[in-house]
């Protein structure tokens, strides 16, 4: 099998050394018509596609929305659809936690794959690391919701946030953008076309963040939970025929700061039970204000850079589109973090990765045969990381175990829509993964342990749509999604290092409705779904076995088995001219159908191992946000916009851990309570001509101040930290376009 799939990847790898992402080209959000705006939409693969004829829960996010609200990077999609959370990862660099319809996923260890799949320019990004980009170069954001294998390269069980970036305009042109805000904020967006406005386009971008954080570090004296980013990058777009492009993108990327985490520990941890009376005001805390004053020994250092470069060729053969995607990504990060968040040195750790990502597809798309249009594919991927850590323990005892890891993956699929009427069609999909991988762990000098192990799984896909008018849509849908199993990163003992997990599936059926009225001014979209979750990969702590060099670990296992159902709702109003509502609601009800907990290591279930009762991670029951935007002519050449959003989610639970003496609740310390967020922004624009502007933006965000715990983790009874909600933020930014 590996004979084969390098050869397909250096068959194609080629093809694909031109160019990067799977964005047909397209401009904006919106194409006009003679019955008005039309939204479209790329993510089915099939070219470009009008949102209301695609059978599939789908929320589009248009730069001008973004750019309205002010926002930074992808984590504030999080307000824009239904049942999705992205919550910050202070361990990794740029890291989201991301969960999408109770599917989620937080994980810094490089040896799992993320259940929700960030795509940016066609390429997967096979890790948490990195996700939360910055946003201002986005052309489009369509989260596609539910299982989504058999139309993008890399399998994913939750869903896909689909980020397209602009594209050379082939003509020379600049966007530029500064911003300046409280806690420190210092960014610098900036973008430059060339080209001859025929065959050659070259756009250069970048961006350059400071952020100094807004926890107030009483020990050291100094602000905590600072952040940087830097991007610079170029795109190069070539079409010698009206059939054929090639582009190429080269970036590259560092993130630095300090990953700041405040105490939680309780008297039922061991850092309070041990050190109470030296540290009594660092025990016992609110979980509200008292989350944004810290206490660590050590500030800590985030350190990441990454080199990324990723090829496409578009080939247009009659009604077919021919399409290679080539990509490598490079990292290297080092994290060092006191992650007792107390003033005595308790338990740090010093983490170095380095991580290489290559991936390759191959598909062909569009119109088969009358009637039938789709796609099919083929998609390789691998990627390896080395992880080089070491653990300081109370009386400065250290440990380093380390851990290399290999993932080679092999995939073909299709997806295709037949016109069985003028007004029925069905829509069929499939696909099959290989997976394969590789894990040494070294835990001491002279214990190496290895594993190996490979899965194959066959996930279809089928829909039945049917157009009630022109303009009304209803369907009906059924779709698995599958993530490989694979090897504890956490292992603390010879017999975790041999014991793989399994793969987890989820099967999610689907009804829903697309409706649009008064020429697409109004636009409201339903959708409902059930889904059953089996084999669920989950973090336990559980005994080492006898003679270990600890008690106790960490290590993932087939553990649960869930049920989700939900509801949501998209709304788009076109009011009446220079005015819009967008609006979204989302309601959940996820529970675990079983959750098995072998403490004792007998393979029995055992009383007080029953932790079906604890709530899943992330799975709010209600999600909703709305939000308006007004422009208004000042003079001939200016106008001023008012952009006001509100969003409000209830209260979810972001650990399984058990609530101390409660082992069928989660514990409470890491419950991110109900909250409301209105955010505002104006901006002011002044026209220098037919497409060129300068413009001036106020904006504030969290503007009632909302607080409490973002998310939380208890570490094995030791001691427990978490982070807080950023408090509210507000600036101002002036930029320029022509």
């Amino acid at each position: 099998m590996r004979r084969i799939q390098m050869a397909l990847m250096g068959s194609t790898l080629l093809a694909g050394a031109f160019g990067p992402q799977a964005v047909m080209a397209q401009d904006n959000e919106t194409t006009a018509t003679d019955d008005g705006p039309v939204i479209v939409v790329t993510g089915r693969l099939r070219g470009e596609e009008a949102l209301q004829d695609v059978p599939l829960a789908v929320t589009v996010v248009s730069p001008e929305q973004l750019q309205a609200q002010g926002a930074l990077t992808i984590e504030d999609v999080e307000t824009l659809a239904p049942n999705l959370i992205i919550d910050p990862v202070a361990a990794g660099p740029g890291g989201g936690a991301i969960s999408l319809r109770g599917v989620s996923f937080e994980d810094i260890e490089k040896s799992f794959e993320p259940t929700v799949g960030v795509v940016i320019d066609g390429v997967f990004i096979g890790t948490n690391t990195a996700q939360l980009t910055n946003a201002f170069d986005f052309q489009q954001v369509e989260v596609l919701r539910g299982p989504q294998g058999t139309l993008f390269g890399r399998n994913t069980i939750g869903g896909v946030i689909n980020i397209q970036r602009s594209r050379p305009t082939k003509e020379f042109g600049a966007r530029g953008e500064v911003t300046f805000g409280n806690y420190g904020r210092r960014e610098l967006n900036g973008v430059l076309n060339v080209g001859d406005g025929d065959v050659f386009g070259l756009k250069v971008f970048g961006y350059d963040r400071e952020f100094d954080g807004f926890y107030d570090n009483v020990t050291l004296g100094v602000d905590a939970g600072s952040n940087s980013n830097t991007n610079i990058g170029a795109t190069l777009l070539v079409e010698p025929t009206s059939d054929l492009e090639f582009l190429i993108t080269a970036e590259y990327s560092e993130i630095g700061g300090d990953p700041a985490v405040s105490s939680l520990s309780q008297d039922t941890d061991v850092l309070c039970i041990a050190l109470g009376a030296v540290i009594p005001e660092q025990c016992n805390r609110d979980l509200e204000d008292d989350l944004y004053t810290v206490f660590s020994n050590e500030l800590g250092s985030i350190e990441f850079d990454e080199f990324a470069i990723s090829g496409q060729v578009n080939w247009d053969i009659g009604d077919l589109r021919l399409t290679s995607i080539t990509a490598l990504r490079d990292s290297d990060e080092r994290v060092i973090q006191d992650f007792d968040g107390s003033s005595i040195p308790f338990f740090q750790t010093d983490r170095a990765q380095d991580y290489r990502q290559f991936s390759q597809e191959l598909r062909l798309g569009g119109e088969f045969a009358p009637g039938i249009n789709g796609v099919v594919g083929l998609f390789y991927f691998e990627n390896e990381y080395q992880l080089d850590q070491t653990t300081t323990l109370p009386g400065g005892v250290s440990v380093n175990p380390m851990t290399d890891h290999e993932v080679e993956s092999f995939a073909i699929f299709a997806d295709a829509d037949v016109d069985l009427t003028d007004r029925l069609r069905l829509s069929l999909g499939a696909r099959y993964s290989w997976d394969d991988k590789e894990f040494t762990r070294t835990l001491a000098p002279g214990a190496v342990f290895s594993n190996e192990e490979s899965w194959e799984e066959f996930t279809p896909r089928v829909s039945l749509d049917y157009d009630l008018t022109e303009d009304n849509l209803v369907y009906a849908s059924y779709s698995r999604g599958y993530r490989a199993g694979g090897f504890n990163g956490r292992a603390n003992s010879p017999s975790a290092v041999a014991t793989s997990f399994e793969p987890e599936t989820v099967d999610s059926f689907e009804i829903g409705s697309k409706n649009s009225f008064a020429n697409g001014d109004f636009i409201i979209n339903f959708a409902a779904f059930y889904a059953t979750y089996d084999d669920k990969q989950e973090d336990v702590v559980q005994a080492t076995p006898a003679g270990s060099a600890n008690p106790q670990e960490t290590v993932t296992l087939n553990a649960a088995s869930a049920e989700i159902k939900g509801l949501e709702v998209d709304v788009r109003a076109q009011l009446f001219e220079g005015f819009s509502l967008t609006a979204s609601l989302g309601l959940l009800d996820a529970d675990y159908e079983n959750f098995f907990i072998d403490l004792n290591l007998d393979g029995d279930q055992d009383p007080g191992e029953d932790a079906s009762s604890r709530s899943l991670r992330r799975t709010p029951d209600v999600t909703f946000s709305i939000a308006a935007n007004y422009e208004t002519e000042v003079s001939q050449n200016s106008e001023i916009g008012l952009n006001v959003r509100f969003n409000t989610t209830s209260s979810y639970q972001t650990t399984i851990v058990a609530a101390p003496g409660n082992f069928g609740a989660n514990d409470p310390r890491a419950l991110h309570p109900a909250t409301s967020d209105l955010s505002a922004a104006l901006t002011y624009t002044f026209f220098t001509g037919d497409d060129s502007e300068i413009y001036v933006r106020v904006f504030g965000r969290n503007l009632t101040d909302e607080r409490g715990i973002s998310s939380a983790l208890p570490v094995a009874g030791l001691f427990t930290f978490g982070t807080g909600i950023p408090p509210r933020q507000y600036g101002v930014s002036a930029g320029f376009n022509f």
